[in-house]
């Protein structure tokens, strides 16, 4: 099985760059997490920037993942970008990995840890330090970071303003009810023999997720199709898929690579460069709030969340929601907690402030609030 599970989500094969880099790291739920942060020599603080999260693969590391070379873009786009690194699995594969939902046979990566709840840490991180606009706030990924990345969509969407995931869809492991509309790019190749573009063993397939996402957002049934120019001399071809039309504004993009493998495209040798169309996607989006639209508040008497106050320990369930997303915010709007939600749960409470939270489940078709009181 450890065999198995290291021949699946294979990193990117990148030369590290570390020019102008930080290396940092905070703890998070009693461990120290790593990460790798760029900041662009045009930054002086004087205004807000954006702030993309950028994922690597499954035993991939921080440090190698640089060689995608977002600096290039960062450079002239103005923007900071942080490399966060995975934790290793100890139980199957002795590897870094996210805990992404992407599984086979019932089985995920690092499961028990929140994965989720370290990336939205992390950009309070960067935030405390850096003038980052909250409003352009991103997430990419490569491979098990592109699961990585869809799960942000799907759980941690009251926050990230669009997404872009490279050979890495949703996984099986978990179950995607966004409650925003979510605008997003995927890139895979139809050679892919680690995340196969059709019969994907983790996840959903490549076109599966384009249209998991244009449904979601309401876009157009027809695509805008344009090919990239072939200028280089390695045979693959790139198909852009463009689904205009989409609530509040939002595309979703899909570049179809015929003949490609598993691999992270650019910065250099190819027609296309993945770094600088995911930030051409990125640059176009905001976060801004968005009404509640097709999702129907149901009565909250079907929601049960006690002891409220909290001390120490906080069971939520329902008979209203078998499952969707779980969400809870402190007074100035800001996400505490994000997680998936299937009937009931219990979470602690142990690293919140004392004080009055907003605890919302949505399954993308109807939402639960209710307000809870925490008290050290």
């Amino acid at each position: 099985m450890k065999k198995f599970y290291l021949l699946i989500l294979l990193a990117a094969s990148v030369v590290s760059t570390r020019a102008q880099y930080l290396t940092d790291s905070f703890n998070f739920d009693g461990v120290m997490r790593q990460y790798l942060l760029y900041v662009p020599p045009s930054y002086d603080g004087s205004q807000a920037v954006p702030l993309v999260l950028a994922l690597h693969g499954l035993g991939d590391d921080m440090n190698n993942f640089a060689g995608v070379r977002f600096e290039d873009v960062a450079d002239t786009a103005n923007f900071i970008f942080a490399i966060p690194q995975a934790l290793v699995d100890n139980q199957l594969t002795g590897s870094t990995a996210w805990n992404s939902g992407a599984g086979a046979f019932g089985i995920t990566l690092n499961p028990s840890v929140n994965d989720v709840g370290f990336l939205n840490a992390l950009m309070d991180t960067v935030s405390s330090r850096y003038n980052v606009d909250q409003t352009r706030l991103y997430s990419t990924g490569f491979s098990m970071g592109g699961f990585m990345t869809n799960r942000l969509g799907c759980e941690l969407n009251n926050r990230i303003a669009a997404i872009a995931s490279v050979s890495g869809t949703i996984g099986n492991g978990i179950s995607c009810h966004p409650a925003r509309v979510v605008p997003a790019c995927h890139f895979h190749g139809t050679a892919d023999q680690t995340v196969a573009y059709s019969g994907n063993t983790y996840g959903n397939d490549a076109e599966a997720l384009v249209s998991y996402w244009r449904g979601h957002d309401q876009c157009d049934t027809a695509a805008i199709i344009d090919s990239i120019a072939h200028t280089t001399s390695n045979s693959l071809r790139v198909i852009h898929y463009t689904y205009p039309n989409g609530a509040y504004g939002s595309d979703v993009e899909f570049y179809k690579v015929i003949g490609g493998q598993h691999q992270w495209l650019g910065p250099s040798g190819y027609d296309i460069n993945y770094a600088l169309e995911i930030w051409n996607f990125f640059r176009r989006y905001k976060w801004e709030p968005q009404a509640p639209n097709a999702i129907a508040d149901i009565n909250a008497d079907v929601l049960r969340v006690y002891p409220n106050p909290a001390n120490g320990m906080l069971h939520v369930e329902t008979d209203g929601m078998p499952a969707g997303s779980l969400s809870i915010s402190d007074v100035t709007g800001r996400v505490v907690y994000n997680g998936s939600f299937t009937g009931q749960t219990t979470l602690s409470t142990a690293g919140f402030a004392t004080g009055v939270y907003t605890l919302q489940l949505s399954d993308g078709v109807k939402r639960l609030v209710s307000k809870v009181a925490i008290t050290e």
